[in-house]
């Protein structure tokens, strides 16, 4: 008899261990979810709150992916007006899935007519996948080069999508509406190199945009965007910012990587400002390895960020990277 209640108990203790052990099982946000699918660079990344998946996008295959927290990966759209798929938000007011469409030159479908000047703004239908509009941002631009890159969307529902080729912010509303929100030449960047990138909207009626060269953010006021400032970040460890994602009204993490050659760490970095993002400060570093990181989500109370490995790609994509990495971010 003390035999039976002493297997029942090591029963019971193994099973309570397996299912803390599982994060699934408890409703848990998993570490790491990996998309095994060769080729794809993913670069932006949103979650849907309300199906508990993933959506990210492929600079090399112009497609735009779910994937579920156990790594199921699946097609939501791959027109063939999708060249790179870049940054992309999730208007869940409207139940559309809002993507970024450029052409920086390392797609599959990348061609002389678009290489470095496409910059368009797709909206689609996020049950059905239908696409339900396509707005060419560059065609209301000056000439030049151009590149969709990152969007965010303000209280009101219009949409804010930056250039990395031209020192400009579009305006699209929700009806799909574009014009140019801010065209500043303190934004530009030398040509060759990425300039507007990542972009989040504060509540308090402003945006916080980063320069990738340089790693620099500006704090731009919605209603008078022209009054834009320069953050004073102090001596960072990071020359480039790639996606940016608010955390609280006093807190951003910030994505940096490394298409310079230079010699610093791919990493994520928490920033703190003590006065209304006239300045901040880097308070905490999540180190990734060489991994590329480029845009950060929240899931939840967890955030999430992806891994791009874009260098390959870049690189003449020999090898090939086999597969990508959305993994929770430890400060």
């Amino acid at each position: 008899m003390k035999f039976l209640k002493h297997a029942q108990k090591t029963i019971l203790l193994w099973i309570i261990a397996v299912v803390f052990s599982s994060g699934s099982l408890l409703g848990q946000s998993p570490d790491q979810i990996i998309i095994k699918e060769p080729g794809l660079y993913p670069e932006g990344l949103v979650y849907h709150p309300e199906t508990g998946a993933f959506y990210t996008t492929s600079i090399a295959k112009g497609k735009i992916v779910k994937v579920t927290k156990e790594g199921n990966v699946t097609v939501f759209a791959a027109d063939k007006d999708l060249i790179s798929t870049v940054g992309l938000e999730i208007d869940l007011k409207r139940n559309r899935l809002i993507v970024c469409n450029s052409d920086p030159g390392a797609s599959t479908k990348s061609s002389l007519a678009t290489k470095g000047t496409l910059a368009s703004v797709v909206f689609y239908n996020l049950k059905t996948a239908k696409r339900e509009k396509y707005i060419d941002l560059a065609a209301i631009a000056p000439e030049g080069g151009h590149m969709a890159n990152d969007v965010t969307q303000d209280k009101k529902g219009n949409f804010y999508i930056t250039d990395s080729f031209s020192p400009i912010i579009y305006k699209v509303t929700k009806k799909g509406k574009a014009t140019v929100f801010l065209q500043d030449e303190r934004l530009r960047t030398p040509a060759g190199t990425f300039g507007l990138n990542g972009l989040t909207y504060h509540p308090d009626g402003f945006f916080i945009a980063a320069v990738y060269q340089g790693g620099k953010l500006f704090k731009i006021p919605l209603e008078n965007p022209s009054n834009l400032v320069e953050i004073e970040l102090g001596n960072k460890a990071y020359p480039t910012i790639d996606g940016v994602l608010l955390l609280n009204h006093n807190t951003l993490a910030l994505a940096c990587n490394n298409l310079t050659g230079a010699d610093f760490p791919s990493a994520v970095y928490k920033v703190h400002t003590s006065d209304n993002w006239k300045s901040a400060k880097t308070i905490a570093t999540f180190e990734t390895g060489k991994t590329f990181p480029t845009t950060l989500a929240k899931a939840g109370n967890d955030t999430y960020v992806i891994y791009a490995k874009l260098p390959l790609l870049f690189g003449g994509n020999n090898p090939m990277a086999q597969e990508f990495e959305i993994t929770k971010v430890k400060f």
